[in-house]
């Protein structure tokens, strides 16, 4: 019963599994490769003596290239020759637009499931369909788990002097039985690991139980009080107030909401946050530049912070290149896991067909 629940989930929704598996290994080595394809979108010449531009004539060139109507996540350059990054989201678009930081001249903008790396991002992060993606994903996590505690049953020996044994000159078969078998016992728990992370990111509400059963309060986002009179804050002047706010470390996002009654939210990466995106976050009127509320990273709920190490988890960023490396060899894992099985399964069906005719 067990084999026959391990090899059905393993061909039917497992498949999708070991998909999603490679896309995000491919991810982490499409990145850099378009990073170098399309080198003039990422970097920029240096002028010598030269500053970057005020964000707020970013701003207002966003605004005048998109429209008022249109939400903005700002990304600005973490060295001297990276050029600055904006997520754009329109009623009818959504994407990404390059900016030269010193002259403030639009390099080009790609929708986003344009280029090969935004499509596998798209693909491994939500399947290509938004919310329902991410639950289909996040149910996977339970197949993955399903499948490696079959496996481990299948797999535990009667004869332990014999239980780690590969044997690569018996055929074709018995060599992949081996690999197959093996491989899942000895990999099984890092490939979950990588499963369990990635779902966790994938599928905000499992943050947010784990919130909830450890009996804290979620951070709420301030509301905003439309004003329509005075002179509106520049960008610049909101981002001074939250390096007041919260001193220290720099700025890695600034999220300009589509609404007038939302509010201004500007993330910071500090030192002692592990998340390469910082996740420390001053909330400001969208007009008055008021600080609204601040909150450090290490000061918010369970959930919320548990992203300080999930995601660079996940993305192999807690090691360097060896993390990146073990993180793709994680997916890796898991497809040869899936074509092994399919394999073993295809061969063991012909010889039954060979058997019976």
């Amino acid at each position: 019963m067990l084999l026959k629940v391990h090899r059905w989930l393993g061909l039917s929704v497992g498949l999708l599994l070991v998909l999603n598996a490679l896309t995000g290994s491919l991810m982490l080595a499409a990145r850099p490769l378009d990073r170098a394809i399309h080198a003039h979108l990422f970097v920029v010449p240096v002028p010598a003596g030269a500053q970057r531009l005020p964000l707020e004539n970013l701003r207002q060139a966003l605004v005048k290239e998109f429209g008022a109507k249109a939400g903005f996540t700002i990304r600005p350059p973490r060295d001297s020759a990276e050029t600055l990054l904006v997520y754009v989201r329109t009623d009818s678009w959504a994407g990404q637009a390059y900016f030269d930081p010193y002259t403030g001249r639009l390099l080009g903008i790609r929708g986003e499931h344009e280029g090969f790396a935004n499509a596998l991002f798209e693909f491994h992060s939500e399947l290509l369909s938004g919310d329902i993606g991410k639950q289909i994903l996040a149910f996977n996590a339970l197949t993955m788990l399903a499948m490696l505690t079959t496996g481990l049953f299948i797999w535990w020996p009667t004869r332990w002097t014999t239980a780690f044994s590969v044997r690569l000159n018996r055929g074709t078969f018995r060599s992949l039985f081996d690999l197959h078998r093996v491989g899942g016992v000895v990999f099984g728990l890092w490939v979950l690991v990588c499963v369990a992370s990635g779902t966790w990111m994938a599928w905000r509400p499992i943050s947010q139980w784990v919130t909830q059963v450890a009996g804290q309060k979620p951070v709420v986002v301030p509301s905003v009080k439309v004003i329509t009179t005075g002179r509106p804050a520049t960008l610049d002047e909101m981002v001074a107030a939250a390096d007041a706010a919260i001193p220290g470390g720099f700025v890695g996002y600034v999220v300009l909401p589509a609404k007038p009654t939302a509010p201004v939210r500007i993330r910071k990466k500090l030192g002692d946050d592990t998340h390469p995106n910082g996740l420390s976050s001053v909330w400001l009127h969208p007009r008055t530049g008021e600080v609204l509320q601040a909150v450090r990273w290490i000061d918010l709920d369970i959930g919320a912070r548990s992203y300080a190490w999930i995601y660079p988890l996940h993305a192999g960023l807690l090691a360097g290149v060896l993390g990146v490396v073990f993180s793709a060899a994680g997916g890796f894992l898991l497809f040869g896991f899936g074509l092994t099985g399919t394999w073993l399964w295809w061969i063991k069906r012909r010889i039954q067909h060979a058997t019976q005719s």
